[in-house]
């Protein structure tokens, strides 16, 4: 007598599989719009919400009207990411008129990489399935890594290597960096590399994967350099610019 064994799916039957970096998952825009009201009450009190979302509302309408040629040229991202960005910026102009620039991009930050922290990057890579996939953890995530990056060469120019234990994503050209820019918000050019940040440490250990990435764009470099090493195998050193310097976390950028 037999019994029918169930199988395991396969990485590339997840319904997030190949999807573009700016489709978001409902678990992270849930997460995302729990912690932006958790932040906006605290700022502004239970009954200040109302007016700053009103605020945000009119402030949305003046960049679409005001960046009239800006909102044409940056259509290559999408109408998703464009959104999103445009209400990110609509956000930090806000808050910078009442607590400066600076503190203004912090505050956008902290709540990008709480976010990412708390669901958006295991959202993103649907990390409850992705272990539990055929196969090895590290290689399905090498794989669903890829797909995700192929898949959104509308925001990101970018090319890929792959070897067994490590593999590497370069990236050339950056929408956010260029839709920072774009709208005069220099301080929000990282947004999404602090995203990384505060994200991929918190999939590191049930990924099998160590994130390493010394140099961005944002930062004034000619590309970003990703690597994804499989857990324990990561040298003690990187090449940074030229420059081989002993490997700490807070060298990500």
């Amino acid at each position: 007598m037999t019994t029918d064994i169930p199988t395991r799916k396969r990485v590339e039957d997840l319904s997030q599989y190949g999807k573009p970096l700016d489709d978001i998952p409902e678990e992270a825009k849930k997460a995302q719009e729990r912690i932006v009201m958790e932040m906006i009450k605290l700022k502004y009190g239970r009954f200040g919400r109302f007016p700053f979302f009103i605020r945000m509302y009119l402030e949305q309408r003046r960049l679409k009207k005001y960046y009239t040629e800006t909102m044409e040229q940056l259509r290559f991202a999408g109408a998703g990411a464009t959104q999103e960005f445009l209400m990110l910026v609509a956000m930090f102009n806000i808050f910078a008129r009442t607590d400066g620039r600076e503190n203004a991009g912090a505050s956008i930050i902290e709540m990008f990489q709480k976010v990412a922290a708390e669901a958006g990057m295991a959202a993103l890579y649907q990390l409850d399935e992705l272990v539990d996939c055929d196969g090895d953890v590290y290689d399905n995530f090498t794989k669903f890594n890829i797909a995700m990056f192929e898949g959104s060469q509308h925001l990101y120019d970018s090319t890929h290597t792959v070897d067994r234990d490590k593999h590497t994503i370069t990236v050339t050209r950056c929408a956010n960096v260029e839709f920072a820019d774009a709208f005069d918000c220099p301080e929000l050019r990282a947004l999404g590399c602090n995203f990384d940040i505060g994200g991929y440490p918190a999939i590191e250990d049930r990924a099998n994967v160590e994130f390493r990435r010394p140099i961005t764009i944002a930062n004034g470099c000619d590309r970003c350099a990703f690597s994804f090493y499989r857990k324990g195998t990561a040298p003690g050193t990187e090449e940074i610019n030229g420059e081989t310097v002993k490997w700490e976390p807070h060298l990500n950028r």
